[in-house]
């Protein structure tokens, strides 16, 4: 005797089942909710370019970066000291750093 395939019920795992069997666990890795954003990198030092005028955020290994190949610096001689690529403008120029409050 044939039997009839139409009338069963799909074996797959129905929504609600998903939902008591696991309300925190795997399901909520694959859920639509955003991470909180992580802070940003703490930047407690200001670079102040004497060509562009613009104050920028840095932090110690950015003005490593912008040191390289080449930096000049004379702390007591003028009132932008160091002669570094600025951050803000890209250009090899005078610039003062100062520390955040």
């Amino acid at each position: 005797m044939p039997r009839d395939r139409t009338a069963r019920r799909p074996s797959g795992p129905r929504s609600d089942d998903l939902a008591s069997r696991d309300p925190q666990g795997r399901m909520a890795l694959f859920s639509s909710l955003e991470p909180e954003p992580h802070p940003p990198l703490i930047q407690f030092l200001r670079v102040e370019c004497s060509s562009c005028l613009k104050e920028t955020p840095a932090t110690p290994a950015d003005l490593v970066r912008a040191a390289i190949p080449f930096a000049l610096f004379l702390p007591f001689v003028r009132a932008y000291p160091a002669f570094v690529r600025c951050p803000a403008c890209g250009r090899r120029t005078w610039v003062r750093v100062s520390v955040r409050r």
